[in-house]
Formats: structure tokens, sequence, C-alpha cells
């Protein structure tokens, strides 16, 4: 059988309910072995219902990509014009919101895929830097991002499960074809 290629595109309506369900899939195997599973569910019962992923997708402010392997959903970046952190200093920045991938789409070349468009696509919206918060004990995600350009750059918190971590904000140039 035919390997099918990765293709990435923006995330329309009609995604919402197969976003949510991808969305929720990866936020659990991503914590699932650092975090109170209630604290999860709760998080993402609020998170990533179809409604509010439906509001994401139609958010002016808001862009997302998914990342589709043959008719597969493995994969979504949500890029956010938001106000960042004083710590970020670089000119006409954009948030990385999420960036992730099913379990079994890693380690086959499909992140930097996702992560080569996320950088096409924030620089077609005339950005020039984007930034991010990572977890600090996400190692595999941090060395991910550093072999795109990202350095950490200073801290911020994150309230979760009723608990507040200070998480490395990462900032990259986008002057580049990466």
């Amino acid at each position: 059988m035919p390997i099918s290629p990765l293709v990435v595109r923006r995330a329309g309506s009609q995604d919402a309910q197969a976003l949510a369900d991808l969305a929720t899939n990866t936020f659990r195997d991503t914590y699932r072995s650092v975090a109170d599973p209630q604290a999860i569910e709760d998080y993402v019962a609020e998170s990533f219902q179809p409604a509010a992923v439906a509001a994401h997708i139609v958010d002016p402010a808001s862009t997302i990509l998914l990342a589709v392997d043959g008719s597969r959903l493995v994969g979504y970046a949500h890029l956010r014009a938001t106000e960042p952190p004083a710590c970020v200093r670089g000119p006409s920045p954009i948030e990385l919101g999420r960036l992730y991938l099913d379990r079994d789409a890693i380690g086959k070349g499909n992140g930097a895929k996702l992560m080569r468009a996320v950088h096409a696509e924030a620089r077609r919206l005339g950005r020039k830097t984007i930034w991010l918060g990572v977890y600090d004990g996400n190692l595999r995600a941090i060395e991910f991002y550093e072999r795109f350009g990202f350095v950490n750059v200073g801290r911020r918190e994150f309230a979760f499960g009723g608990r507040i971590y200070v998480d490395p904000v990462m900032a990259a140039s986008l002057s580049e074809d990466r």
C-alpha cells in the first residue's frame, strides 16, 4: 500500500469535530504521565469542545493548520495574533499556541512539514517573529523547536489543574525560510 503524502491545509468549520477529537487525544497523550488525570479531563472538556474549536477556526485573529495523511487528520497547529509577553522582543510577533501530532505520526517528518507550513503561514500574514510557551518537562518538544530556530527568551505562567507552571517562552525569527 503506498504511503500517502502529508498535506497541510487551513481548517474550515467542517473540521471542528475531527479537530476537537484530535486535540483531546493529543493533549491526553502528551500530558498523561505528568499531570493529574482529572485535571487533564477537565481541561479537554473545557478547551476542546467542538463549539470552542469551531470558534477558533472562524476567529480572524486565529489560523489553524491541519496535517492530513490521506483522509486521516494526524496533526494541527494554531497560530494566534495575541499580545506577546514582554520577553518577546522581535518585530511583528505571532504566537504558535499549539502544535500537536497524533502519537502514530511522530518521528516520520510530519512535525517538520507542519512547522515549515506554520512558518510560511506566519510570513504570509506579514509576521517576522514567532513565539510560544512550552512545558519545560517536554524535552522532545523543546528540542524540536530548537531545530527550527527557536531560542529561550524568558518565562511565563500557565495555570493548569489548580497549579501554576512557569513555562519557558521561546521565539524565532521568520526572516529566513526553514
